[in-house]
């Protein structure tokens, strides 16, 4: 018996600077497809994808948060209520990796037991000794969280090779999944 019936929906924040890389990643989860001619969110964008992931289907409801600081004021209503968050940051531009706190923040101001996935994103434009690098500063960031933060992975993706866009959802769902059979097998 599955504990979600078929196509549950879950919403999900997407989050980071302007440029990293979100409705891109959306888009071509969405579509199979790499489109370069993404367009900037306006404020914020919504889209439905239906994940198909250990013999269930989830239907995250997708909320891609415009990354510029005049649309920030829109954010608060739409991180209410999300059940999981995914933060992404470019790996071609180190300011959006150094920007991941205040977006934690912000999630966290909310939505304070938010699950946060943090993705770098466009690894196809980056050498392995970057991704190295990445790695390294990742292990360092991870060391001066704050314990109360609910970071659950990092992974490396590319829109335009698809590299660890089914991860992304993968994670979320087992994830979420996790949480729902730890929270009944306590009530029991």
């Amino acid at each position: 018996m599955s504990l979600y019936n078929e196509k549950y929906p879950i919403k999900i924040v997407i989050a980071g600077q302007a440029g990293t890389g979100k409705s891109t990643l959306i888009s071509t989860k969405k579509t199979g497809s790499f489109n370069i001619a993404s367009k900037m969110t306006i404020g914020v964008d919504f889209v439905i994808l239906e994940i198909n992931h250990n013999e269930k289907t989830y239907q995250f409801l997708v909320y891609d948060l415009g990354g510029q600081k005049r649309f920030q004021f829109l954010h608060d209503s739409y991180i209410k209520g999300a059940k999981a968050s995914i933060i992404l940051y470019d790996l071609t531009r180190i300011i959006t990796f150094n920007s991941i706190p205040k977006w934690i923040a912000l999630l966290m101001a909310e939505n304070p037991q938010i699950p946060i996935l943090i993705c770098g994103s466009k690894k196809d434009l980056i050498q392995y000794e970057d991704i190295k690098n990445f790695e390294n500063k990742w292990i360092d960031f991870v060391s001066k969280i704050p314990k109360n933060c609910n970071i659950i992975g990092h992974i490396f993706t590319s829109s335009k090779t698809m590299e660890g866009i089914d991860s992304i959802f993968y994670t979320l769902a087992d994830y979420l999944m996790l949480s729902i059979e730890s929270y009944i097998s306590k009530k029991i």
